[in-house]
């Protein structure tokens, strides 16, 4: 009986598909900024960070949350890895899981 148990509970990697669309498109905000499109950060991408500084309470919640933000990264093509570094210090929001460059790796 035990065992179902445990089993039932799952990996403690993953996060809900609802917290990962959540970053996905709080990182949507600041992609205009990150591909170098705008010149400065926009608000709403401060907002957005803000709304999402949160989700990730454990190390593995952080990874799996870095992991649905690079692949929205990777699919707004061209990053400036630079800008993507600024974007907490310049929101003033410390989110520990936005990766800052398209080979980033979200497992530390």
């Amino acid at each position: 009986m035990m065992a179902i148990v445990v089993l039932a509970a799952g990996p403690a990697a993953a996060v809900p598909d609802d917290d990962c669309d959540v970053a996905q498109q709080a990182f949507s905000e600041c992609v205009s900024y990150v591909v170098g499109l705008e010149a400065s950060v926009p608000p709403r991408c401060c907002t957005a960070l803000d709304s999402v500084k949160d989700l990730g309470g454990s190390l593995p919640q952080r990874q799996a949350l870095c992991r649905c933000i690079l692949s929205e990264m990777l699919a707004a093509g061209q990053v400036v890895s630079s800008r993507a570094a600024e974007l907490p210090g310049a929101c003033k929001v410390q989110v520990g899981f936005i990766p800052t460059s398209s080979d980033f790796d979200c497992s530390t």
